[in-house]
């Protein structure tokens, strides 16, 4: 076997300190993280590594060993020494950098990992390729067929804008076409036919179909549109399918260095899944499941609602509330929804959009909309919380924010949420007066670093740089104290860059250092830029802090989850346009490798959920 040879190099090590074990109770170390004398032999052992802990010190570290899922050791070469038996396998880093697991707080992995069933799908940035799209769909599809474009927005769109009706109609004068971009979509002459929308008199529930203000007809524009527009669903997914197409994108995620994941929004159906993957040791990544319940008509409905959450049919695990289950597969945060988005101008802001053609909006005063009554949210935040919820409060604009502080200072009042760990959910804008009361409140945020990269110059454009003084002001929630997490919104696309959210952390990584877009126009609000270490945060110990999973994971420390990853470059000094093209060289997830970088051939060639089976998967 092996000896643990090498010298320290450009290692920072701190005092002496009592460093906290789960395991092994309290370990004295001084200028290591040495744990206990004569200990049981490791499983695994890496040595000449640069271990970055991101523990509260930011300590580095030259090896580690794992017994079982758990870390048990971490320190210099000679001292890990004592934890090499005859079977321990050894893993000689070659000064390869060693970071805890990446933690995407943000996914929707269930429907992603389905998104693409016959392959790569578009991802639009201009107004040509949703031309030739149309015009594509409209030759291979029968006479009349509906033409959906799927999560084209126009903050992405090199043109700036919406496509209106009549640009559909010159496109598809005989096809329903249906622009579809969240809350907002855009509907064709043909499909206003085909829908029997005539006028304002045809709204639907909670749906609104946008008019010319002399002759009232419809304009094509319509916001909540899903609740306007009910489209046949795609077809249905088996159980199989679904289950080797999430083992296939987890792979992928192993594969970015992602070992954990915050499922976005999971239904019983989801979640489900997940533990039986779990049951069968499946599962290569850890997942928090965010719930969610109907908001209903008042209260009373609201709280039924909530309450059905609780009610687990027999033979089925609980799926509420916040806390349940276990370090695979655990109830995360109630999701409630206060504002929409920036990218379908539904986000609630304290000034107007104002009038233009990138949302279509043509009345001066429009600024965005709340999804429910202030009053009403007080209540359901009050109910939430008494029945044992952390909530997390989807919220984008700042008018939203200052309504959702408002209300949680209400609830404070009846019950105590400071220890709850409310979450702000995108936290896109921010009003300086807000940041001290979020910090009273106990808040913390859950950030899409990947809506500054791809929207960041759209909305500069559109909003003006002034009202983007605090638009992902990464680094004064920093300074303010409050914990922020990194997370994607990945939802459909497969491939972590070419992706209507692109999913690649060390993308978001460099994102966050640089405040570069994708468009790659400049570099604007510099002064919000992370440091290399809060970027580390950024993906891994601050998400495990919003969910209450600081003490397992998110650092690596005597007693924690053995989740790690080895780099190919040293990220903490390496060009910083190089770290957008970082690669993973290996992955551990629960003391197991589920990725090494062996296998980048046999990941790449898997395209449909045909073939997604047959990868290889370690157990």
């Amino acid at each position: 076997m092996p000896a643990l040879s090498g010298q320290l190099n450009e290692l920072t090590m701190k005092p002496c300190t009592v460093f906290n074990s789960v395991a092994l109770g309290s370990v004295l170390f001084c200028g290591s993280l040495f744990a206990a004398q004569n200990p049981p032999p490791a499983d695994l052992i890496i040595y000449d590594a640069k271990v970055v802990t991101v523990n509260s010190n930011f300590t580095i570290a030259q090896a580690i060993a794992i017994r079982g899922n758990k870390i048990v050791g971490i320190g210099r070469n000679r001292q890990m020494e004592d934890f090499k038996g005859f079977e321990t396998r050894m893993i000689d880093a070659q000064g390869h950098i060693i970071l805890p697991g990446l933690y995407d707080n943000l996914v929707d992995s269930y429907h992603a990992s389905v998104s693409e069933p016959n392959g790569p799908t578009p991802v639009f940035d201009s107004m040509d390729e949703v031309r030739e799209f149309i015009r594509t769909e409209i030759a291979r599809k029968p006479a009349g067929s509906w033409v959906v474009v799927e999560r084209a927005w126009p903050t992405r769109m090199r043109d700036g804008h919406l496509m209106t009706k009549a640009e559909l109609d010159d496109i598809a004068p005989k096809n329903p076409v249906y622009w579809n971009c969240g809350d907002l979509g855009v509907l064709n002459s043909k499909a206003l036919e085909v829908l029997k929308i005539t006028g304002p008199a045809t709204n639907m529930p909670g749906g609104e179909v946008v008019v010319e203000n002399i002759t009232h007809k419809p304009t094509g524009l319509l916001r909540h549109a899903a609740k306007v527009v009910k489209l046949a669903p795609p077809p249905a997914t088996t159980v199989e399918q679904h289950r080797a197409a999430l083992k296939h994108l987890y792979e992928l995620y192993n594969q970015q260095g992602i070992t954990s994941i915050g499922e976005a929004q999971a239904g019983t159906e989801a979640i489900d899944l997940f533990r039986d993957m779990e049951a069968s040791n499946e599962l290569t990544v850890r997942i928090t499941c965010t719930r969610y319940a109907a908001p209903g008509a008042n209260i009373d409905e609201a709280t039924t609602n909530l309450d059905a959450l609780t009610n687990t049919p027999a033979g089925k695990l609980p799926y509420a509330p916040t806390g349940v289950g276990d370090d695979w597969v655990r109830i995360g945060p109630l999701l409630v929804k206060v504002d929409g988005s920036l990218l379908d101008s539904t986000a609630y802001l304290r000034t107007p959009y104002g009038i233009g053609p990138t949302f279509q909006i043509t009345e001066p005063t429009y600024r965005g909309q709340l999804q429910s009554d202030p009053d009403f949210l007080t209540a359901y935040f009050t109910a939430a919380a008494q029945r044992g919820w952390q909530v997390t409060a989807e919220c984008s604009g700042d008018a939203g924010l200052d309504q959702l502080v408002n209300c949680l200072e209400k609830v404070e009042f009846k019950t105590d949420i400071s220890q709850k760990r409310f979450l702000i959910r995108n936290g896109s804008f921010q009003a300086a007066q807000d940041w001290d009361r979020c910090k009273q409140l106990g808040l913390g945020a859950e950030m899409q670093p990947m809506t500054f990269y791809r929207d960041g110059s759209g909305l500069l454009k559109m909003l003006g740089e002034p009202r983007l003084k605090y638009f992902m002001a990464f680094q004064r929630w920093y300074d303010h104290g409050i914990t922020i997490g990194a997370g994607s919104g990945h939802e459909a696309n497969l491939d972590s860059l070419n992706s209507c959210n692109p999913w690649n952390p060390w993308l978001g990584i460099w994102t966050v250092l640089t405040r570069q877009t994708a468009q790659n126009d400049g570099i604007y609000i510099k002064d919000e830029q992370l440091s290399r270490e809060e970027a580390i945060q950024f993906y891994t110990i601050n998400n495990a802090r919003l969910h209450f999973e600081e003490h397992k994971k998110g650092s690596l420390e005597v007693g924690k989850l053995a989740d790690l990853i080895m780099l190919d470059q040293d990220i903490l000094k390496c060009p910083v346009d190089d770290i957008r093209n970082t690669r993973v060289k290996l992955t551990i997830v629960d003391g197991k490798v589920v990725w090494d970088d062996k296998h980048a051939d046999e990941i790449s060639s898997a395209s449909t959920t045909d073939n997604l089976a047959s990868l290889p998967i370690k157990k």
